[in-house]
């Protein structure tokens, strides 16, 4: 697989620490999901990080860089 660092937004750099959120809808209404990770690449449709020592591909269409 080929990766790219895709300059969207603020591009984090390989090895940084990020969060990433989802929405997620269910019967009560809708829910986010965060998660920790390493940022190591992307690709225009992937987030390609590290989670819990596993490598990762998120899809952009579902997660965001989440913003404090």
């Amino acid at each position: 697989m080929t990766t790219y660092d895709t300059p969207i937004g603020n591009a984090p750099k390989p090895g940084q620490d990020i969060h990433l959120v989802r929405w997620i809808r269910s019967a009560d209404g809708w829910s986010s999901e965060t998660v920790l990770c390493t940022y190591l690449a992307g690709t225009p449709s992937h987030w390609v990080v590290e989670r819990h020592g596993e490598r990762v591909d998120l899809a952009r269409a579902e997660w965001a860089q989440f913003a404090f």
